[in-house]
């Protein structure tokens, strides 16, 4: 492979990191605010769990990014696949319509923003120096 290429794979996981440590960000001010067992009012318990463990889960990825390049994008990508079909998933089935919470929702839009750009580069991203 060229330098370049591999120089682009690691900008691309670089920018994957960045967006995943957002996340964290987001799931540990959750964990701070409400603690680990917080039941999201009442969402479904499998729900909590999985938004819980994404707290763990996202900095993993980031790790993974750069000591396993590969196995890194391999769980960025199935962490917001999962994440974005969980999320269409609940705002469908407990905040109906889709087609009006999503668009009230700019946090789901945003993630799946970042899936398709991971999807769509995660071949480049998983080229390493």
């Amino acid at each position: 492979m060229s330098c370049g290429g591999e120089r682009a794979g690691l900008i691309l996981r670089t920018i994957y990191a960045l967006c995943l440590l957002g996340a964290t960000y987001n799931h540990w001010a959750i964990i701070v605010r409400h603690g680990l067992l917080w039941d999201y009012d009442g969402l479904p318990v499998v729900s909590a769990v999985f938004w819980t463990s994404l707290a763990f889960l996202d900095p993993a990825a980031v790790v993974l990014l750069f000591l396993r390049p590969r196995v890194g994008v391999a769980a960025t990508i199935a962490i917001i696949v999962v994440d974005v079909v969980h999320n269409l998933w609940i705002l469908a089935h407990c905040y109906p319509p889709l087609s009006r919470t999503l668009l009230e929702t700019p946090g789901v839009i945003a993630q799946i923003v970042f899936m398709v750009f991971v999807l769509g580069s995660a071949r480049i991203a998983c080229r390493s120096r």
